[in-house]
């Protein structure tokens, strides 16, 4: 019995030691002292805000004479919009908003559904 408890406290220590990186002399390196922990990845709601956040710079990046819309040949520059204009442009005006986009994303989702 004592033998089992000597080496289950062995692995608990050895456990320890794997998981934070060590230096030769057995500290903590300093680049890696007093560092905040990591944010967990994000989920749900706020997974969707930076998924939103990065669909609408691609979008602005596209909009090349920055009227806040995308004419079908700007709509080249970002693939999704250039093969899904048509629909996208459902009012048929020959250019489309990022409200427009968000609307037809989100019509596509709930029919998904």
């Amino acid at each position: 019995m004592t033998l089992f408890l000597l080496l289950v406290s062995a692995a608990g220590a050895a456990a320890a030691q794997a998981q934070a990186p060590v230096g030769v002399d057995g500290t903590v390196p300093p680049a890696l002292r007093n560092r905040p922990a990591e944010a967990p990845p994000a989920a749900g709601a706020a997974l969707r805000a930076q998924a939103l956040a990065k669909l609408e710079a691609q979008f602005r990046a596209a909009d090349l004479d920055g009227n806040g819309s995308l004419s079908a040949d700007e709509a080249k520059n970002f693939g999704f919009v250039a093969r899904h204009f048509d629909a996208i442009d459902s009012r048929r005006r020959g250019h489309v908003t990022f409200d427009d986009l968000r609307s037809y994303l989100a019509q596509a989702r709930d029919g998904r559904r």
